[in-house]
């Protein structure tokens, strides 16, 4: 019987009777989420809910790693609010672009590229909370990151951040040359939302709808425990609402934020997992663990890819939480969990 806590590339449906966590939380990551639940961040308003997922990650997260070279970008993009009356032309000019910033481990050499997306729900996160785990990925991954500062929720609702998101994907590849980056090697990825954000680039047949569509299929995707269904409806999203850094309830906080109204969240657009069809998906790596509202959905997700005949990498840590990727100076298991998924992306240079 295989174990899920460790990394396989063979995981197809959980065995009869087969545990999808471990019995308890790893000790630290416990003592972390325990101590965050003092102040519940559900009732955090977003403004200061986003200076303290920076700070948490400064303070209990990854070291900085120097970087060989890094750039950073200003880039246009063309999908505003949805034409609202009380937009204002100044509005619209301010909100136009976002920021890039590429990360090269080795000036010098040829690598692969892995177009980033942050998590936070829509709604919290930046390049800037992830900067630390963008230049651990390159150094370790061995390959180049391009970290995306898509625009948030409330102000930028579904689909707006989708939007970005496939605007970026463009502009890079239509600007390959100029960024030094092989347009043959170029896949997309990112953690929690920002997984979410990667999955939908993959998925030409629902951007339809979207003004702008995806130009380019992603080489491969990596999706660090990503969040694909925002019905709510699994074991895991009723069972997780305690003691951990992503909750139940603040599931329910990003959705509130990140949508127009809770009738869209069977949208395939919003819950890519209720998509017909995922068969038209690049070859894919997908991390679920153990202690997270998102692990059920995450599961059938990875089994959906293989179903439909995708080569996918499918990971589970079942003793570490949600976010683990912040709190790695409290926690030697998020620590080597974080080695872990960099080399998980280091096989993608094979």
């Amino acid at each position: 019987m295989d174990n899920l806590n460790q990394p396989t590339s063979s995981l197809n449906e959980p065995l009869p009777g087969k545990p999808l966590q471990a019995s308890q939380l790893e000790a630290k990551q416990l003592m972390v989420a325990k101590w965050l639940s003092l102040a519940p961040l559900y009732k955090l308003p977003v403004t200061l809910f986003r200076y303290v997922f920076l700070a948490m990650d400064r303070v209990l997260g990854l070291t900085k790693i120097e970087m060989d070279k890094i750039v950073e970008l200003v880039i246009p993009v063309s999908t505003n609010h949805r034409g609202d009356a009380t937009d204002t032309a100044d509005n619209l000019h301010i909100n136009n672009t976002i920021k890039l910033r590429i990360y090269y481990p080795s000036a010098n050499k040829s690598q692969k590229t892995l177009v980033y997306f942050h998590g936070g729900g829509g709604v919290i996160g930046s390049i800037n909370t992830h900067d630390h785990f963008c230049r651990y990925l390159a150094k370790h991954g061995k390959m180049n990151i391009i970290s995306v500062g898509y625009r948030l929720a409330p102000e930028h609702k579904f689909p707006i951040p989708i939007c970005d998101a496939i605007e970026a994907w463009n502009y890079i590849n239509d600007n390959h040359q100029q960024l030094n980056i092989n347009p043959q090697y170029i896949g997309v990825g990112g953690d929690s939302a920002g997984g979410y954000l990667a999955c939908i680039i993959g998925l030409n047949s629902l951007q339809t709808s979207l003004p702008v569509q995806a130009k380019v299929t992603p080489a491969f995707q990596f999706l660090i425990y990503p969040m694909v269904d925002l019905q709510g409806l699994t074991e895991s999203y009723r069972r997780f609402n305690k003691q951990l850094i992503l909750t139940r309830d603040l599931m329910d906080y990003f959705r509130l934020h990140y949508l127009n109204s809770l009738d869209e969240v069977t949208l395939p657009l919003v819950s890519p997992l209720q998509a017909k069809d995922i068969s038209e998906s690049p070859k894919s790596y997908i991390l679920t663990l153990g202690y997270d509202p998102l692990r059920d959905d995450g599961i059938a997700y990875a089994q959906r890819l293989k179903a439909a005949g995708i080569n996918t990498q499918h990971q589970h840590y079942d003793d570490c939480m949600h976010g683990f990727i912040s709190i790695t100076k409290l926690s030697a298991r998020a620590k080597q969990a974080t080695h872990d998924i960099a080399m998980a992306l280091n096989s993608f240079n094979d």
